[in-house]
């Protein structure tokens, strides 16, 4: 896996178009975007690189076609904005774009309309291929440098992560760089490795405990959320209501999956010994031994994080993916608050990821530095970790290779 991309900031940018592939994809209430990590940490690269006298050009999707996040970028260019404190323009792919980027003087940027707005991002193309689209080409001809920032882009091969790198100079971001330090310092690290795997998308979970579980990088590999609730079904047990919704979502379908690994290493993976579900309005814990139950299921109990506690205090790295509960109620946001304060006070190595583990931990009022690194990548850190080329990262590695 390529760790030492060369970075832009070893580059003289001055004068420079520099054309910046970001990530500043929000969360969407009410049609404008939740200002998060991710927009606060890209706008620092964006800032930095105007300060430095570039002239940049920033690309980045938003949602996806058929859901209520797929909308234009024209709350996130106020909230860049705002923080960078210079104004942005906003330019649409039916506009005259490229005579915008040549008229761009030293320090200034535009960000360019939501890439997913053209049909080319959503095509699996390799680099070349890509690089032969009409709009990456003409971008590319009045550009110097290209820029991929964000880990979270880099397994898709899309056309505005892969198609620039045959065509320009190409570096990694300070975001980008900081992800691969951290990835690296994990791989390094021999000793007891905790995995904790929770949130309600148990397919690329299980990809990344079986591959560790297999390599023996892990010690232990501690479930909540769905999976925690899929393991107790390849127990023996039943939820009772709390099955018709796994059943609905496809979550399910990992069931195997879950009962195959359960089986190949019993002594590894460990589950939720209490649950709390919404009693009369309130929440209640329960044993395994009083399942099935009416009630929905919205988080682990007491009892099983002070069970995880004692491995996470054992542990030389902890890596946190995915809630453990409906973080959104309060009441059922225990479970994930007290392995994350957890983990802010043990002495291993943190690592934190995807985005439903980066928004508990915002909501619940911790902060970034208080862990070893945060990650801003959901899908494409669990591929990461399960051991999986990154076509984002292998067409930089190929492009600084080649110059």
């Amino acid at each position: 896996m390529p760790y030492a991309l060369k970075s832009i900031k070893d580059v003289e940018v001055r004068g420079k178009t520099v054309i910046l592939r970001v990530d500043i994809n929000s969360t969407v209430k009410g049609g404008k975007i939740v200002k998060g990590p991710k927009i606060l940490e890209h706008a620092e690269t964006i800032r930095k690189l105007m300060e430095r006298g570039a002239k940049v050009v920033i690309l980045s999707h938003q949602g996806r076609k058929g859901r209520d996040d797929f909308i234009d970028l024209s709350s996130h260019r106020k909230s860049l904005s705002t923080i960078i404190e210079k104004e942005i323009p906003l330019f649409k792919w039916n506009e005259d774009y490229i005579s915008a980027i040549k008229k761009l003087k030293e320090g200034e940027a535009i960000l360019m309309e939501n890439t997913r707005f053209l049909e080319f991002e959503n095509e699996n193309l390799p680099p070349e291929e890509h690089a032969k689209n009409p709009v990456i080409k003409e971008m590319a001809a009045v550009g110097d440098i290209f820029v991929l920032d964000a880990l979270s882009v880099a397994h898709r091969s899309h056309a505005t992560v892969v198609g620039f790198t045959p065509l320009l100079p190409s570096y990694a971001g300070p975001v980008l760089k900081n992800e691969l330090s951290a990835m690296k310092k994990i791989n390094e690290v021999k000793d007891s490795t905790v995995l904790i795997l929770g949130g309600i998308k148990p397919v690329d979970s299980l990809s990344v405990a079986e591959k560790m579980l297999e390599s023996e990088k892990v010690s232990r590999v501690l479930l909540g959320g769905c999976l925690g609730e899929l393991a107790i079904i390849a127990k023996g047990s039943r939820l009772g209501y709390k099955e018709q919704y796994l059943k609905e979502k496809g979550i399910m379908d990992s069931l195997p999956k879950v009962k195959e690994l359960l089986e190949k290493y019993p002594d590894k993976i460990c589950f939720p010994s209490d649950l709390a579900v919404r009693r009369y309005g309130k929440r209640v814990e329960i044993s395994l031994a009083e399942l099935p139950v009416d009630e929905d299921i919205f988080d682990v109990g007491e009892i099983t994080v002070e069970n995880y506690k004692r491995f996470i205090n054992k542990a030389d790295i902890v890596i946190f993916n995915g809630s453990f509960g409906v973080t959104e109620k309060y009441q059922f946001a225990f479970g994930t608050r007290k392995i994350l304060s957890f983990l802010c006070h043990c002495r291993a190595f943190t690592l934190l990821g995807g985005g439903d583990t980066v928004t508990a931990l915002v909501r619940l009022g911790f902060k970034m530095k208080e862990f070893g690194h945060v990650s801003l990548a959901g899908k494409a850190l669990l591929k990461f970790l399960a051991g999986n080329n990154l076509p984002g990262l292998i067409a930089l590695k190929k492009a600084q290779e080649k110059k």
